[in-house]
């Protein structure tokens, strides 16, 4: 248990020394394995520089040269398990770092907070507030005002306490990850999954959020040869569990028609809805499907968000391609330096850098209503994100490899602003009438967002932004108009 007094004069400094260290001592072995591998199984089983293994090439053969094989394959197994809890051990030391400092920042804060008022606060925790002067005493504006006082002076006593109880949770949770890491469960000798429990215990180690929301914030949060690790271990799981999501959260920028449903629908109002009816199930919007659609989901009425399909909005729409691109090479240089800093800091390990674009008017995308009548009707303009991470990896000749893996991030409102209208299908559709359908519960306003399948950029002198999917306008519009929920990402 942390006391008050360990927690006010604690000093973190070798937590994150040791997290460090740990963290070197996993990459050398990784490369210590690597080398076995390459130097030593590798041209034991036949192989040559620029071939892979044959058994007609082995230089040694015999029952003492496959039992050699074997203990070293074995050892090269080992020294891959070892990595892995060596990062373990890493992960576990700067989370419980990062807890702790966080606990005591809090700490000292109501602690400032509290003497500012006048209290005393003693070394184990003991909070006193002095009484008021003889004088005083009988004084019921000066007893108000000592009371709002220590009301105030309570306040931040229980802020203490939660920083003592936090500080109390992360060390038993670092406690609890150490125990967990059983050298025999990882010795491929005696477990054949040895490698997997070790990577098991890394992923126990870092604590992972299991809301997609609090990922972001915990990626940011690691060593940045942890991220280069754990997207070795587990690239595919880590991306779908939202490592390349930005930290931004987006909030809708106005209140649009206003409060939902705040007075009956009159004659007029289901007037506009059966307009707005028509020309969904007229097929309608002269064949903009996602603008029918968006329409559709408002008519529904249930106010719950939509998700689009950000491949297709690329591969329709070269202007947004290149807006991407933009903003990819605009930050090139600058995300290709941070991480290059972070690999020379790191020894010459794997390093991983979470990236993103900043969300403002500039970097926000607006959909032309002549080249892309169908978007411009569904979303006319919507906030943007590029996020990802920059990994930079050791190559064969020594050098730094950087690479970036990416994914577009969007949001809209779909909403209704007074004093607009939009010709659809040979109508004048005001905002207007479309926003009394929200206003008398027979239609709802909802946010719309979607994100794209993650990409690799290869700089501004490589290939342009290539969308997933076949390039075929239409050829991946499994859904219909009525289903405006099926892209699930």
């Amino acid at each position: 248990m942390v006391t008050f007094a360990q927690l006010r004069q604690a000093s973190f400094d070798s937590l994150d020394h040791a997290g460090d260290t740990w963290s070197g001592v996993s990459g050398h072995v990784e490369q210590l394995g690597s080398q076995v591998r390459s130097g030593v199984l590798h041209p034991l089983a036949g192989g040559g520089p620029y071939s892979s293994p044959s058994a007609a090439n082995r230089p040694w053969t015999g029952a003492a040269a496959n039992e050699a094989v074997r203990e070293i394959e074995l050892l090269a197994d080992e020294l891959h398990a070892f990595h892995f809890e060596a990062l373990a051990i890493s992960a576990a030391l700067h989370r419980a770092k990062t807890a702790f400092a966080e606990a005591k920042q809090n700490l000292l804060r109501a602690i400032g907070d509290a003497e500012a008022l006048g209290a005393t606060v003693a070394e184990g925790g003991a909070v006193t507030l002095p009484g008021l002067p003889p004088e005083e005493r009988n004084d019921p504006e000066a007893i108000a005002y000592q009371k709002r006082k220590w009301d105030e002076v309570q306040h931040h006593v229980q802020v203490m306490t939660a920083a003592v109880a936090a500080a109390t949770e992360a060390d038993s949770a670092m406690a609890t990850a150490l125990r967990a890491l059983n050298p025999e469960e990882v010795d491929p000798a005696t477990h054949p999954d040895g490698v997997q429990n070790a990577k098991d215990d890394v992923i126990r180690a870092i604590g992972m959020p299991g809301d997609r929301k609090d990922v972001p914030g915990w990626w940011a949060a690691l060593d940045p040869a942890v991220r280069a690790q754990l997207l070795e271990m587990d690239p595919n799981g880590l991306v779908a569990k939202g490592v390349l999501d930005p930290t931004y959260q987006w909030r809708a920028p106005n209140d649009g028609a206003g409060p939902y449903h705040v007075r009956e629908p009159g004659a007029d109002d289901r007037k506009a809805q059966l307009t707005a009816y028509g020309l969904v199930a007229g097929g309608t919007f002269s064949g903009n499907e996602d603008a029918a659609r968006h329409m559709l989901h408002y008519l529904d009425g249930s106010g719950q968000p939509l998700t689009v399909d950000v491949d297709r909005m690329m591969r329709d729409d070269p202007r947004f391609r290149a807006h991407i691109e933009g903003l990819l090479s605009e930050k090139e240089s600058e995300w290709r330096q941070t991480a290059l800093d972070a690999y020379q800091k790191a020894g010459g390990s794997p390093v991983a850098i979470p990236v993103e674009t900043e969300r403002n008017h500039a970097n926000d995308f607006t959909f032309d209503p002549e080249q892309q009548s169908n978007w411009f009707k569904a979303i006319g303009s919507q906030a943007c994100v590029v996020s990802g991470v920059v990994t930079v990896k050791p190559g064969q000749d020594g050098k730094p490899v950087v690479s970036t893996q990416y994914q577009v991030n969007v949001w809209d409102r779909y909403n209704w602003d007074p004093g607009k209208s939009t010709d659809i299908a040979g109508m004048n559709i005001t905002d207007a009438d479309m926003a009394k359908l929200h206003q008398t519960g027979l239609a709802q306003e909802y946010d719309v967002n979607g994100r794209s399948t993650p990409s690799t950029w290869t700089g501004s002198g490589g290939s342009p932004v290539q969308p997933a999917g076949t390039g075929e306008r239409n050829a991946d519009r499994d859904g219909t108009v009525s289903d405006p929920g099926r892209q699930a990402r």
